[in-house]
């Protein structure tokens, strides 16, 4: 499970942004569950991490890109999700010389009273679709 925290708000409304701690030890749990699901608690700021790796860098990227695809279209059903951040990563590996590219989504489900109107920015920001 890759929930993070509960929802907490300031006194203007806005979103808190959860500990850096609590982050981790969220991506710890992710790690272990053999499941690779993403998690849509209503109420609840989630993460879940989109990797892929191909024999090239380009390969690696529509891999990933396919990836990311079916995680926004599944997401995007859901009322209330919200991106927060998206971090990518890219590494090579030394022995094969694969290349594995990783996205790291901090996403929200926010309960009914505090669900936003869905941000206009595509949820793709910052990938590059191919």
């Amino acid at each position: 499970m890759a929930v993070v925290s509960t929802c907490t708000y300031d006194s203007r409304g806005k979103l808190v942004r959860p500990d850096t701690l609590d982050i981790s030890r969220a991506k710890i749990r992710l790690d272990l569950d053999t499941g690779e699901k993403p998690t849509f608690d209503r109420g609840r700021l989630h993460v879940f991490v989109v990797s892929d790796m191909g024999v090239t860098a380009e390969a690696a990227r529509e891999r990933v890109n396919s990836r990311l695809r079916r995680f926004f279209d599944r997401a995007e059903a859901v009322y209330g999700f919200r991106k927060i951040t998206m971090k990518k990563s890219q590494s090579r590996n030394r022995l094969n010389l694969n290349t594995t590219i990783s996205y790291e989504i901090l996403y929200v489900v926010e309960a009914d009273g505090r669900s936003r109107i869905r941000s206009p920015e595509s949820p793709y920001a910052g990938c590059r679709r191919g």
